[in-house]
């Protein structure tokens, strides 16, 4: 055999190596890739185009991260990552508080696994009753026909139950019920089958909105002593103040006291410190793209996420907040 031909085959011997490895790599590559289950929200609402929203600006900084979103709500997130079916999700505040308890929906099912990683914005109770009635407190609606959020719903369990509860009254003390989501409740309303309609929402809330076009408006505020009530019940309540003109045009010209359970990004507490620390980092350094999908995100800062209301970091988020410097303590 010549010289020629050995040395030819050994460049394509040399050659395969050389394919042989890169791909090799590539596929090393490729099987690095982390893969994060985002349990998000039902069909509808701003949970679920949130949640694409995120994992779209933590794929782009952190490719090596596959966030994938599933379906989900604030208990059911709870839930999946106290089971460990997912690694990230959205809840609300009064959901942490309850699960670390073992309280509310979580009686018998404590759990700390769910850590606060980000906080994104308000979810804002907004009870809302003819202006021409004679309802201006929760007491008034004893007896009163009612539309009211479908069984198993954050905002009947966390918002009805509890703001009847330390007004002395339960679910039993209301007229005619009805459940259902936002829309039939307000259309409950403004057809006069119902007097009062209750929902954790963002603000301004789409469904006053709609009614204030067919009627005017009361919202029911929160006492101070309601309040510090709700507190002791669940300390993942935060005080909120509706803005005097908010709902002008639905007939609200002063402003409300009322209260929110925050929408918050939590993870497991089995979830790798250095992926949360990376997801950390991408949402709040890429936050202003989160204002394109609602605008209650328009003009949040740093700080505003990385506020905590008392419930526990995960560790990787804790990292990423202390080294930007919106951790003092």
């Amino acid at each position: 055999m010549s010289g020629h031909i050995r040395g030819s085959r050994r460049v394509l011997c040399l050659a395969a190596v050389a394919v042989l490895t890169v791909a090799a790599g590539a596929a090393a590559n490729a099987q690095q890739k982390t893969d994060v289950i985002f349990s998000a929200g039902p069909t509808g609402g701003s949970w679920t185009p949130m949640a694409a929203a995120a994992s779209q600006v933590v794929n782009k900084r952190y490719p090596e991260l596959n966030v994938q979103v599933e379906p989900g709500a604030a208990l059911v997130n709870m839930e999946k990552i106290r089971n460990d079916k997912a690694d990230i999700g959205w809840s609300m505040t009064t959901v942490m508080s309850d699960a670390q308890k073992g309280e509310g929906q979580f009686a018998g099912k404590q759990t700390d696994k769910g850590l606060f990683v980000a906080n994104f914005y308000p979810n804002v109770w907004q009870l809302v009753v003819p202006a021409n009635s004679d309802i201006k407190s929760v007491k008034d609606l004893k007896g009163q026909p009612v539309a009211l959020p479908s069984r198993g719903n954050t905002s009947l369990a966390s918002g009805w139950e509890y703001l009847l509860k330390v007004n002395g009254m339960t679910l039993n003390d209301l007229g005619a019920k009805s459940y259902g989501p936002v829309s039939s409740n307000a259309e409950a309303v403004k057809n006069r089958q119902a007097m009062a309609v209750g929902w954790f929402t963002v603000v301004p809330a789409s469904f006053i909105m709609d009614m204030g076009s067919a009627m005017q408006v009361r919202v029911i505020g929160v006492s101070d002593e309601e309040m510090a009530a709700l507190r002791k019940l669940n300390p993942g309540f935060v005080p909120y103040i509706l803005k005097a003109g908010l709902y002008k045009e639905q007939g609200v010209t002063e402003e409300v006291k009322t209260f929110q359970s925050p929408t918050v990004l939590i993870a497991s507490s089995n979830a790798s410190p250095e992926v949360i620390y990376k997801i950390t980092k991408a949402i709040v350094e890429g936050r202003e793209e989160f204002g394109s999908v609602t605008s209650v995100m328009k003009g949040v800062t740093g700080a505003d996420m990385a506020q905590n209301f008392d419930m526990p970091y995960h560790p990787g988020a804790e990292k990423y907040y202390r080294e930007a410097g919106l951790l003092k303590k």
